[in-house]
């Protein structure tokens, strides 16, 4: 007996559909990590809107006890405004595989197949487009956005605030080095401001490779039991930093982020929103099934100043 859309939905409802946001972003470190820190957040209304200070006060000075102060104002905040970036997802049954598939439990295994499968689609769609150098207008903001000193990023201008751009970026240099003229301790103490600093780089599985030899006198591994560790990813400590390589980093990458800083935002109401199968019988299949998830949001940065990156190193130099 051919397995009923109310069945197939019982089954989706007790057995995968509960845990499709958890695994959404298994794979992408930046997501786990921030997901460890809090750093997933839920917000509201028509666009993900927060302040920034763009420029300093300077308003405070030494002055003699007698001398008249010169009251006067200025504004030094500004509002950064992201839209929401909709990304949805489906995964079909058709016909033909309902009958292949004879018997409820081959049926059951497809469709969890096939949600499964939607997951990793969802996944490979965002862990592509959060690296793209210049998003598209339906696209998430991205990496090569945020972490760079000349690009608009959330509406702000660096023309317009000098303190809203990355506190390095190097698309020059191609050895990567631990110390010295155009390394990553340099670049590291650029993005130094105050207490805030990079403390998670994500780089490509060369230049981790790479990064891993440079390293080898003083390692310190965090292995599988600390950080990202503890979700498979293989990390290594430097500069007070935990870095990890990502496959879908383009080559020649190393971004050190403040990952304080960084939120993956998504509207409350489309958090991977998991609809019911449904038959597409309107849509000219009548005994073919469909099922659909969405989610809403976008990925925002409250300070470019503590992150930094290079472009162009060669993992064989």
């Amino acid at each position: 007996m051919a397995l009923s859309i109310d069945e197939a939905n019982a089954v989706s409802s007790k057995y995968y559909d509960p845990t499709i946001t958890q695994q959404a972003y298994e794979k992408c470190p930046l997501y786990v990590h921030l997901k460890s820190k809090g750093n997933v957040v839920t917000d509201g209304g028509t666009q993900i809107q927060w302040p920034i200070r763009q420029e300093e006060l300077n308003k405070a000075r030494f002055t003699g006890p007698r001398e008249q102060v010169a009251y006067g104002q200025k504004e030094t905040r500004t509002g950064a405004v992201l839209d929401w970036k909709y990304l949805i997802a489906h995964a079909m049954i058709s016909w033909d595989e309902r009958v292949k598939n004879s018997g409820k439990p081959k049926v059951i295994s497809l469709m969890e197949d096939k949600a499964t499968e939607m997951r990793e689609d969802a996944l490979d769609v965002f862990a592509t487009a959060i690296w793209q150098t210049t998003p598209g207008a339906d696209d998430p903001s991205s990496l090569p956005e945020i972490v760079d000193t000349g690009t608009t990023y959330a509406g702000i201008a660096v023309a317009d605030a000098a303190l809203w751009a990355a506190g390095a970026e190097d698309t020059a240099e191609t050895e990567m080095k631990l110390y010295g003229t155009n390394s990553i301790s340099e670049s590291c103490n650029a993005a130094t401001f105050g207490p805030d600093s990079p403390d998670f780089a994500i780089t490509s599985r060369d230049l981790w490779s790479k990064f891993e030899s440079l390293i080898e006198p003083q390692r310190r591994y965090y292995g599988k039991e600390s950080g990202l560790g503890k979700a498979g990813f293989t990390t290594i400590a430097f500069h007070d930093m935990e870095i990890v390589s990502d496959v879908y980093a383009p080559a020649g990458s190393f971004y050190a982020l403040d990952s304080g800083k960084y939120f993956i935002c998504y509207h409350p109401d489309y958090n991977f929103k998991t609809e019911p199968w449904e038959k597409l019988k309107q849509a000219g299949y009548p005994y073919a099934m469909v099922k659909t998830t969405a989610w809403v949001g976008n990925l925002k940065c409250r300070m470019r100043r503590t992150s930094y990156k290079y472009t162009a190193l060669d993992y064989e130099i």
